[in-house]
This record gives structure tokens, sequence and C-alpha cells, in this order.
């Protein structure tokens, strides 16, 4: 029979403690999944926030970035309840069955900075939004918003409604495709980052999407002019959303940390796109490509044929319980 020394027996006795400890303080790896390029803006800021996360839960939880996305982007709502990501962003425009009530920061004439914007749109669902329960099956995290959509030409000048009928011009899903539809424009529906292709190979006249957008999709070779308008011509509102078993799994105090550094933060985070659009300006100028606000016949024009569409939303919201007018008003009184 083996006799323990008091060395031994000490040094035993620390081994079997050490290992009923909980595993509290064990670290987590989270799988983030994200689909856009490496120097965009969404993927800086994922890497940002999550970064802060991670300090702020003492390193209990850290956070993976595929090489690749784990789906297309289309797929992104069902790949993180499906586990196969802990998280992912998601642009809302490919979920518009289930989520309604963030498309108030899509309309036209809405957006003033992303930073603020996206701040303004988190507030307004907090106060508004939360109780109807859209995000069910989910943990979100955030939202926030891109800078806002602009008219990218690659050939032809734009000054009045007219010069868009009978053109082809790439869009995303929902308001994007909204607003160009109702400028009689044929639409070419294509993910952002799939519009390289259609604008590079000559298959579209022209794309609707953020300006800051063309220097990290190596676009500025194929444009010619750039138009902009007060509040811009539409917006994508995105979420940052995790598996809710896995968030349900997590230590409080790693629940805690993750969220001190998520939703208000995760959109001031956001002003990522409005640095990109600074550093892009003086890129369109070297480019030779003729930046400038739109006429103001085509502003006219335009507020004449989207008057219509603050008052469909009201009715989405109002259709799920909520004040719509009283949402809307809040949102822009904070965005704008």
């Amino acid at each position: 029979m083996r006799i323990l020394t008091p060395t031994l027996f000490g040094t035993t006795f620390i081994a079997l403690s050490l290992s009923q400890l909980p595993l509290a303080n064990a670290q987590t790896t989270l799988v983030y999944n994200n689909f856009t390029p490496p120097t965009h803006a969404i993927t800086l800021m994922a890497k940002r926030w999550s970064a802060e996360a991670s300090k702020a839960s003492n390193g209990k939880v850290k956070f993976r970035f595929p090489a690749k996305t784990l789906a297309p982007p289309p797929r992104q709502w069902s790949m993180v309840t499906k586990g196969v990501a802990d998280l992912g962003m998601l642009a809302n425009i490919f979920e518009t069955k289930r989520l309604t009530l963030t498309e108030l920061a899509t309309l036209p004439f809405g957006t003033s900075t992303a930073e603020k914007t996206s701040i303004a749109l988190w507030k307004t669902h907090k106060k508004f939004f939360e109780g109807a329960n859209e995000y069910k099956g989910v943990k979100l995290l955030g939202l926030f918003v891109h800078g806002g959509g602009d008219l990218l030409m690659m050939k032809k000048a734009i000054t009045q409604a007219s010069d868009l009928k009978g053109l082809k011009i790439r869009v995303s899903r929902g308001m994007a495709a909204k607003t160009m539809k109702a400028m009689g424009a044929v639409l070419v529906p294509t993910p952002g980052v799939k519009t390289f292709e259609v604008v590079s190979k000559g298959i579209v006249d022209g794309a609707i999407l953020p300006s800051s957008d063309v220097p990290k999709f190596k676009m500025i070779p194929y444009i010619k002019h750039i138009y902009h308008i007060p509040g811009k011509f539409y917006n994508t509102a995105f979420s940052i959303m995790m598996n809710q078993k896995k968030w349900d799994s997590l230590s409080k105090d790693v629940q805690q940390a993750i969220e001190s550094k998520a939703g208000l933060n995760i959109a001031r985070h956001a002003k990522a796109w409005d640095d990109n659009a600074k550093e892009a300006r003086p890129q369109f100028k070297a480019g030779g490509i003729n930046y400038a606000p739109a006429s103001a016949k085509l502003v006219a024009e335009m507020r004449q044929r989207y008057s219509s569409f603050d008052a469909d939303w009201i009715k989405i919201a109002e259709k799920k319980g909520i004040d719509g007018k009283a949402a809307l008003a809040f949102y822009r009184k904070n965005a704008m």
C-alpha cells in the first residue's frame, strides 16, 4: 500500500480540488459569422465590439471569425438558429416576413449619419418594438444601419425621374427596390457583395447602394456619377443575433459582459460607415467621378412618388399593435 507523504498529499489534494472547480472560469469561444470583406465597415464593427466584449469578460469569452462565410447572406437566420454559427450578422431585407418593424429605418430621407441613425434605431426598438417579439428564436444583440444609399451611374447623367425610366439599376431587396421601381427603372436585384460583378461586366446602367462601398468593392473605374440626396435614397437595417441555446448556456457574468458592449455600443460602432464615406470622397475625385447632390427637380419628384411610403410602414406597425406614428416620430427625432 502506497503511503502519501505530506508533500504528495498536498499536491494530490490541490489537483483534485482544481478538478472540482466550476467551469465558469473556462474560456468560451463563440463562432461569429460575417460575410463582408475584411476591410468593410461591417467587418470592422464586428471585430471592434466583439473585442470589447471579450475584454469586458476578462477573457472568459472570445470570438472566432471563419475565413469564409458559413452560409450565404439570405440564410443567416437559419444558420444561427440551427447552431452552424453562434452569432451572425443579418441584413434584415432577407427576413422581411419576420422582421417588419425595423423597416422604418429603410425609408427614404431618413438617414443622417450611420452612427446617429443606428443609435436611433436601437432606441426605437427598445421603446416600441421589443414587445412585439419579432426576434423570437434568437438573442438580439444589436441593430444598425449603413450610411444610406446613393445613386451610382456608369455613364448617364440623371437630372429628373424620366432619365431613369427603363434603365437597369442594381438594387437590394426591400426599400432600395421600391424606390427605384417608383422611378420607372428596371430592377436587377443583387446582394451588396456581388455588386462588382454586375457593374464591372456592364450588366447594369447604375446601382443604388452606399457610395462608401465603391472603393471597397473596387468599382471606381466603372462609375461616372454618384448622386446623393438629403436623408439618402434608402437604408438597410442589420441585426447582430446569437443562437438562443448558446446564449442561455453562458454564465450570467459572461452574458452581462457581452450585453455591456452590445446594444447602443454596436450602434455607435456604425461610425465605421461614416469614416469610410469620408475616406472615399477624395478617391472619387481622383478617379474622375462626379460626386454631387441630386438635382432639385429629381428630389422633388422623389418626394412626390415616395409620399405613401411612411403610411405604408405605419399600417404594418399597427397590425402588430405598435403605435406607428409615434414610433416613426420618435425615430426621426433621434435620427435626423
